[in-house]
């Protein structure tokens, strides 16, 4: 990595160091001398180390040993390294040098992204799948990764859930009327996306003997899925997936070890789901050309185009699940325009809204309260989300989006004004009465009551101390990609920055739609945006800093939006 570390920090999977220590020494094996470091620091956001990752350690100055001659840089990064734990504030992780080689003393000053996985198949998939097309010119093949890159609807009827059709029943009857096609499916926050495609995929498979694929671009994404199948009633032993290295959990379906597997475990009779990432999809020792009847692509909001092609090939249908309105993070790689975007995000470009022609949008949010999710909806989803009312509630305390305003200057990544504003906020909150599923008692006695989300580690570190100071250590703070996915009673956004000349990165990053809707969003009964005045009190220069104002401004002045929007 090149240039100076202020411009590493935001990046994912990059860790810049604070403390490192060697918590043992230097030690001959029977093929390396290693040696384990705990490296402490805060991740940037969007990072997911993961047990048995190899990430490159990159020393400055580097020691003597990794010295290349001739080579003028002034850092040195090696990757023979494997992490042992993942932990909040930093990584344990076993690093190594070649037998025989002379280990050092010195420690590394961060360490960054492992090496890619290899896309040999990958490619091989996708070249073949665009031969195909190329090969049946002038007539172009009927098929989903072609209707996806054209945007066109799918080649069949769509049934949108009414009061008398459910979403996932309409969702069955669209994939049994879809023809080598697609069928989207857009699930904002707490609509009920993964209980939905759980109840399709069994129902399909069980019921009509579907072969039936699940990928997605984490195996937690994956595992998530398939553990709501079989709670959906499919028999564990119709379900597989190869496990990760490492992993002795005892898992409720088939493993599968090796390719062979994989496809002796899908041509047994009846129907069949297996799980796994998309190299598993682009292998041919699993999987042939259309083997499977349906292809679950789930978050597919952060599936890349490319892959989306690559494991398409393995499916008569695919069905993308998921919600452009929420973190877009693609997987990092070198795929040129467009194919780089994410399949959702390519076809519902120019709106918030899935266009009806194209699929299925849930509008119904079992997590939110009506008034939070009000302001949710007119921020990202054209005011088309609504609320299933419930029994929670929460004494004294208004439900819906509260604004908090705090004035403080010469801010940018970190407030300390902010944060003793979160501190009063979670004191005042934490002795309320929860009510929710027949249960009722004070705030605090129920677990992850609050989350606390900051857009900057500075800050997430920075209202972590001070919340430990005041007896509040058990409160999980963190920045918005920590969360995704999750929920609590309360949220609490902190802004940080104290005007737009003083947010870092611009305020693309700050304002960013998708980070506000995530955060907000994660609240069942009330959110709280903590903010200087002064961030919304300048003259945006171009038509897509004006949009990103007027819609924050929607969520902390609501009555102000038609006048300075």
């Amino acid at each position: 990595m090149s240039g100076t570390t202020d411009t590493w920090e935001d990046q994912r999977d990059v860790l810049i160091i604070d403390s490192a220590v060697a918590t043992s020494d230097w030690a001959q094996g029977p093929r390396s001398t290693k040696r384990t470091l705990f490296i402490g620091g805060q991740f940037a956001p969007g990072s997911k180390p993961r047990v048995g990752g190899q990430p490159f350690l990159i020393y400055d100055p580097p020691p003597a040993e990794l010295v290349r001659p001739g080579d003028p840089a002034p850092r040195a990064a090696h990757n023979k390294t494997k992490i042992l734990e993942v932990y909040d504030n930093g990584l344990l992780l076993e690093e190594r040098v070649g037998k025989g080689d002379t280990p050092w003393t010195e420690v590394p000053m961060a360490s960054g992204p492992g090496t890619p996985p290899f896309t040999t198949d990958v490619r091989a998939r996708i070249i073949e799948w665009a031969t195909r097309m190329v090969g049946s010119l002038p007539t172009i093949p009927e098929d989903p990764a072609y209707d996806i890159l054209l945007g066109a609807p799918p080649r069949g009827t769509i049934t949108h859930p009414n009061g008398a059709v459910s979403p996932a029943q309409a969702m069955i009857d669209s994939l049994v009327s879809i023809k080598s096609s697609y069928l989207a499916v857009q699930g904002p926050p707490g609509a009920g996306k993964t209980h939905n495609a759980a109840e399709v995929i069994a129902t399909l498979a069980g019921g009509r003997g579907w072969k039936i694929g699940v990928v997605a671009q984490s195996h937690a994404t994956i595992e998530n899925l398939l553990h709501a199948v079989v709670a959906a009633g499919l028999p564990a032993d119709m379900v597989g997936k190869k496990s990760r290295p490492g992993d002795t959990r005892d898992l409720p379906w088939t493993e599968l070890a090796t390719g062979p597997d994989t496809a002796d475990f899908v041509s047994q009779v009846g129907g069949r789901v297996v799980g796994g990432t998309v190299w598993s999809f682009s292998s041919t020792k699993a999987f042939g050309w259309k083997d499977l009847d349906l292809l679950v692509i789930d978050e597919a909001g952060q599936f890349s185009l490319a892959n989306t092609i690559a494991a398409s090939t393995v499916a008569k249908r695919v069905l993308l699940l998921g919600d452009p309105q929420q973190l877009p993070q693609v997987s990092p790689g070198t795929h040129p325009e467009p194919v780089n975007e994410s399949a959702l995000g390519w076809l519902s470009r120019g709106h918030d809204v899935l266009p009806r022609e194209l699929g299925i949008f849930l509008d119904k949010s079992w997590r939110m309260h009506e008034a939070v999710c009000r302001t949710v909806s007119e921020l990202s989803y054209e005011g088309q989300l609504t609320s299933r009312p419930s029994d929670r509630h929460l004494d004294g305390v208004e439900p819906g989006v509260h604004a908090v305003p705090v004035e403080h200057r010469d801010n940018s990544i970190e407030s300390s004004e902010e944060a003793a504003a979160v501190v009063g906020l979670v004191r005042d909150l934490s002795s309320q009465i929860w009510t929710s599923q027949g249960r009722s008692g004070p705030l605090s006695g129920w677990d992850k009551s609050i989350i606390v989300v900051a857009p900057y580690n500075a800050q997430v570190n920075l209202i972590l101390r001070k919340l430990e100071e005041a007896g509040f250590g058990h409160i999980p703070v963190g920045t918005v990609d920590k969360f995704q996915g999750q929920e609590a009673p309360i949220a609490i956004l902190s802004m940080s920055a104290s005007s737009a000349e003083e947010v870092p990165r611009g305020l693309d990053f700050l304002l960013m739609r998708n980070r506000i809707n995530v955060a907000l969003s994660r609240a069942q009964w009330a959110a709280y945006v903590v903010y200087s005045p002064e961030l919304t009190d300048f003259l945006p220069k171009t038509p897509h800093n004006l949009a990103l104002l007027s819609s924050f401004i929607g969520v902390v002045e609501p009555g102000h939006r038609s006048d300075r929007g």
